[in-house]
C-alpha cells in the first residue's frame, strides 16, 4: 500500500500547495513521491525532477523577494 499526502490547491483537504510547500511551514518543501496519490506504470524520475526543479524556483523567487 502506497501512502501519500494530497498536493493541491485547497488547504482544507491538501497537506501541499502547488510548489509542493507545507503552507503553514513556509521554508519547507517536499519533493519526492508523496505528493502523487498514485504510481503509474512507467518511471516517475522525470516527473520527481520537475516537482524539485518547480519547487527551487518558487523558493528561490521568494528568497529574493525577502519572504523566506
Amino acid at each position: 500500500m502506497k501512502w501519500g499526502a494530497r498536493m493541491g490547491l485547497v488547504s482544507k483537504i491538501s497537506m501541499f500547495n502547488k510548489w509542493n510547500q507545507i503552507p503553514s511551514v513556509p521554508n519547507a518543501f517536499v519533493t519526492d513521491d508523496v505528493v502523487m496519490t498514485s504510481t503509474s506504470e512507467q518511471n516517475p524520475s522525470l516527473t520527481y525532477r520537475a516537482f524539485l526543479a518547480r519547487a527551487i524556483d518558487y523558493a528561490m523567487l521568494e528568497m529574493k523577494k525577502g519572504n523566506m
